[in-house]
């Protein structure tokens, strides 16, 4: 990024602080599907536009500074016979700038069930940041580079329970593909344990299983099954004032590798991930966290949690140990009804190498169901 878009960005952040008159919008990103008994017998148009700015100044080896700049838009018809049914096609686009191509074009097909809390969901899923899974154990870029999650989902919401399993069919093979299968099967559980309106304590369980492999292609490489399982406890204070909230979210998460030891590098390992955050009404949010990984991996987690170089790195690098120091600075508001933006700048300190890197993005968010027509009823 050069320094004209540095400033812009900058520009923004300080420039946003003074439209101060909207309620805060915490699922800005979410990709949740709407049920609810005025959707009787309707067919709606499902618009859903995304906005992203993400760029990562990252220097080092485990993972290198990249950008990504785009635009992505969901188009979808839904048919809704009853309250608790939904029904929906359409097409997901998504354009990244500096491309004169789209960079993808996929179809969007979702049956959704739900009633008196519990909900299924067969086709393209509510993915990503819906699962409420933390960043070690899943990467929030996801949200722009692997948007569409397809497969079978599993919900609960409850007064005192909150949770999502689903499989993520990633890869589909078919007889003598010459590629593996791949999929992700996952859990996401919240325990509501106290909930006084002022004071909230929970439990989240998390657990997620990527798995490479298949019997009926001619690939021959090694079956591949990778683990990660995080407990913690969640304490959220709500405040008068100023500061509108304090909260403390405080997990430890363990990889293991289901494959044979001897075929991979790292074969188990664990991490420590604490986090403090304090809201304001201002919809300025900032936050500090600590992580301590050893012999930590995960699939789908965020790239400088590993202790293995990621993808984007230049070099295959090994750094078994990882003390990261995050402070985060969030402006989250919705600007209008169904349009939200979300700016974040997100320095942090490597503990163990000792140097300063920082990532900033803007994600501009436009989310409405039209009704076209109200069916009559035989």
């Amino acid at each position: 990024m050069n320094k004209l878009i540095n400033s812009v960005f900058i520009l923004i952040l300080i420039s946003s602080f003074y439209e101060l008159n909207a309620q805060i919008n915490n699922d800005l990103l979410k990709q949740d599907i709407e049920l609810n008994d005025s959707l009787d017998n309707k067919v709606l148009f499902s618009v859903a536009n995304q906005n992203f700015l993400k760029n990562n100044e990252y220097f080092h080896d485990i993972t290198t500074g990249y950008t990504l700049f785009g635009s992505m838009l969901s188009t979808q018809v839904a048919y809704l016979p009853t309250p608790n049914l939904r029904l929906q096609a359409g097409v997901f686009f998504r354009k990244d700038f500096g491309n004169a191509s789209l960079y993808s074009v996929e179809p969007l097909l979702t049956l959704k069930y739900q009633k008196n809390g519990y909900a299924v969901m067969i086709g393209n899923l509510e993915g990503n940041l819906s699962h409420r899974l933390i960043e070690p154990v899943f990467n929030y870029e996801r949200f722009i580079t692997n948007y569409n999650e397809n497969g079978i989902q599993v919900k609960i919401d409850k007064k005192k329970i909150w949770s999502d399993t689903w499989i993520n069919w990633e890869v589909m093979q078919y007889n003598k593909s010459n590629y593996q299968e791949e999929f992700a099967a996952g859990n996401s559980t919240i325990l509501h344990l106290i909930d006084d309106g002022k004071n909230r304590f929970s439990i989240p369980l998390q657990g997620i299983i990527t798995h490479i492999g298949g019997q009926v292609d001619i690939d021959t490489n090694a079956v591949r099954s990778k683990t990660n399982l995080a407990i913690g406890f969640d304490y959220t204070r709500k405040l008068d004032g100023f500061f509108t909230e304090f909260n403390t979210k405080n997990y430890y998460t363990i990889y293991k590798e289901l494959a044979p030891s001897k075929l991979v590098a790292i074969s188990k390992g664990r991490g420590a991930y604490f986090n403090t955050e304090i809201k304001t009404k201002y919809h300025v949010n900032a936050s500090v966290s600590y992580w301590n990984g050893l012999n930590y991996l995960a699939p789908r987690g965020g790239d400088l949690f590993q202790s293995m170089s990621s993808y984007y790195s230049q070099v295959n690098v090994l750094e078994r140990n990882r003390s990261l120091l995050f402070v985060r600075l969030l402006y989250q508001k919705t600007i209008f009804e169904n349009f939200n933006v979300d700016i974040r700048f997100e320095p942090y300190f490597d503990l163990i190498n000792q140097f300063f890197e920082h990532s900033y993005s803007i994600y501009l968010t436009y989310k409405k169901d039209f009704g076209l027509v109200k069916l009559k009823k035989k």
